[in-house]
Parts: C-alpha cells; structure tokens; sequence
C-alpha cells in the first residue's frame, strides 16, 4: 500500500492550530457528529487532566487527509490478563466512555474510510505506539480483525427522510397499518389534555432547563426499570451541558419538548450535521406511558425535520420497538477490539472457544425448548 496513506502520532498542538487542522478536514470529507469539532473539542475540553491524548494524523505525500484522538489506558481482564489499550475517540474509562461515541473513525476520510483503517492496523501491527490493543468503539465499517480481535455487534436504525416526503411528510407514510393506527390513536389519547406541541429551544438557557427536565424523566423511568440511566457518571452531564453551551446556537445542538395543554411530556437530545439528525436522548415522563409519549415526540421531530429537507433521523445503536417499527433501515455498528498475536491474547482466545464449544449444546437445547 505504498500509494496509501500512513498513520503518524504526536502530541496535541496548541488548541489554535488543532481547530484549523480540524476545519479543514471537515470541509474535505463526510463527517459524522461524533469526530466533528463540536463533539471532539467539547470532549477534549471536558477530560480529566490525567488523560493525555495524543494526535493521529493520516498522511499521504506529506499531506494531511485525515485525523482522529487516541489516548492509552491499561486494564486487567478477568483479574489475570494485562492489556494496553490505545482508544479511538475514547479513554477506555468507563466512567468517561458514557458518552457512547458512534459513528466513529477519522475526520475528513470521506469515503476512503478504508484505506483509512488499513493504515491504523498497519500502523498498530508495526509498533508505532506503546500499545498491545487497539479500541475501536461505535464503527460502522466493516474491518477485517486479526485472529485474536473480537466484535461486539448491535443494530443501529435510520429513518430515510425522502420517503416521508414521499408521502406528503407525514409519519404514516412509513409506518405499518397497525403502528399507524396505535400512532393516530395515541395522538388523539394525548391530545384531550390539549393541543400538541413540539417546541425547539430557541436559547442556550432554556436548552439546558429543557435538558435538566430530561434528565428528571430519564433517571425517575431508567430506576423505575431496575436499569443503569445514561446520568450515573458526572462526566456526562459536565460534557453535554458544556456541548449545549456551544452548540445550540451554532444549530448543531437541538433541545425539543412534547407537550399538551401546556404539560410538559417529555424531551428530545437531538444533533445535527450536514442533514444527518442523530437522536442522542431522550426522557419521559413515564406516569403517561400508556400515551407513548415518546413514539408521539419522534413521530413529530421525523416530520419537523423531514420538510426542513434533512437527508436522514438516525435513531443509532440499540434495539428497541419504537425504532423497528419507525425506521426505514438497519444497519451495523461495531466495538472492535484488534490484538497483537501475544501469548497471554493467545490462551484468552483458546479459554473463549472453549467455553463457547462447552457452551453450545446448552443453547441449543435452550432454542429448542418451546
């Protein structure tokens, strides 16, 4: 691959010059939200002092296509194996990767994105940092893995907003005939306690009140369930806090509220770059479930940004009803981890195979069970 481009690494250059180098990229290639500056210099901005991250570069003569964070971070696994990891857009802490980057990869790769993961393995297999794993989180490439690498699949989901203008830029247009009718149901349900609103906060301060508001759902329906709520870790209410200071008025941050008759019912966390809609978060308030507050306020953000001409509402990773039954797509998201072919990743591999073949016949008896 000598006419390819190669991976360099260095230290971060005075914010000043990142953000220029950062720019430019953004301009040459199609980013998704997640490596543009508005997530990344939020995220560089908001991290702990003792994270240092350090600057790829994907160069070819000399020039600059392409440029990504990494930061390192070592971990034991099941108590016994040691690993240095090397972090994509991410930290490998736990209590930092919260934020659950999608979309990953290299600013500015436009559609050469394979090349592009073709370097950063080469780079990685050929020593070029300090590290025995590389930490790929929320890609949606297909890369080919190394014997001992491994991936973790989920599902993410679309809604391909010209086939709601096809059908004069009404939900229904996508919908089945029965989540059709259950929608128009579920409007007329909300709709006795008043006429329906979906309103866009127009100001930073009351993005971040309408963000405070979500946050109140989000925790009260996520501990109602027994389930982790996205707010555990501070970090990530510092970061997005931070993110709608500098993003509302830039148009790349939207806070929305569902209400009727004046209630409030509950609040969308939605980004938006070059037409693409990612709805990050949500909360409900879940006192009202049986309205479905939460297919009402997707339903009517999909409308509101299908006649604003945006290309797709990309509902991301996760698989949940709302989603199959409003999107128009499936698609793959990967967590990959590539490991160096190291003795200690050896055994690990041996050990996983083994419990999988010891494994198998249980879960197929389990399938089999009626």
């Amino acid at each position: 691959m000598s006419d390819g481009p190669t991976v360099t690494s260095s230290t971060l250059p005075p914010l000043a010059d990142l953000v220029l180098l950062w720019r430019r990229l953004e301009a040459h290639g199609s980013t998704s939200f997640f490596v543009a500056w508005p997530w990344i210099g939020t995220w560089l901005e908001t991290l702990p002092p003792t994270i240092a991250p350090r600057l790829l570069r994907l160069e070819r003569a000399g020039i600059c296509e392409g440029a990504a964070i990494a930061t390192r971070n070592n971990s034991r696994r099941h108590g016994l194996i040691a690993a240095r990891g090397l972090h994509l857009n991410a930290t490998g802490d736990r209590s930092l990767d919260c934020l659950t980057i999608e979309h990953n990869g290299f600013v500015g790769c436009g559609t050469d994105r394979y090349h592009g993961w073709r370097a950063l393995q080469e780079w990685f297999f050929s020593g070029g940092i300090d590290a025995d794993e590389l930490d790929l989180p929320g890609v949606t490439d297909d890369i080919t893995l190394g014997r001992f690498g491994s991936d973790r699949l989920e599902h993410g989901f679309r809604v391909e907003l010209a086939q709601v203008r096809a059908g004069k830029g009404k939900i229904g247009a996508i919908l089945s005939a029965n989540a059709r009718q259950q929608m128009n149901s579920s409007m007329r349900a909300l709709a006795t306690n008043g006429p329906i609103f979906l309103e866009t906060a127009g100001t930073v301060g009351q993005a971040l009140a309408f963000f405070d508001q979500l946050k109140q759902f989000h925790i009260r329906s996520w501990t109602r369930r027994g389930r982790r709520h996205a707010f555990a870790s501070p970090f990530f209410e510092r970061f997005h806090r931070a993110l709608i200071g500098r993003g509302v008025e830039a148009g790349n941050v939207e806070l929305l509220r569902l209400s009727a008759g004046g209630t409030a019912f509950g609040y969308l966390y939605n980004f938006c770059w070059n037409g693409h809609v990612y709805a990050y978060q949500s909360g409900f308030d879940d006192s009202y479930s049986r309205l479905r507050p939460g297919y009402i306020a997707h339903a009517l953000a999909i409308e509101r940004y299908s006649a604003a001409n945006a290309v797709d509402y990309d509902f991301m990773a996760g698989t949940n009803r709302l989603k199959e039954s409003f999107s128009t797509e499936r698609y793959d998201m990967h967590w990959y981890t590539i490991r160096l072919p190291l003795l200690r990743f050896r055994a690990e591999h041996a050990a996983r195979a083994a419990k999988s073949l010891l494994l198998s016949p249980l879960r197929a008896r389990r399938r089999k069970l009626p």
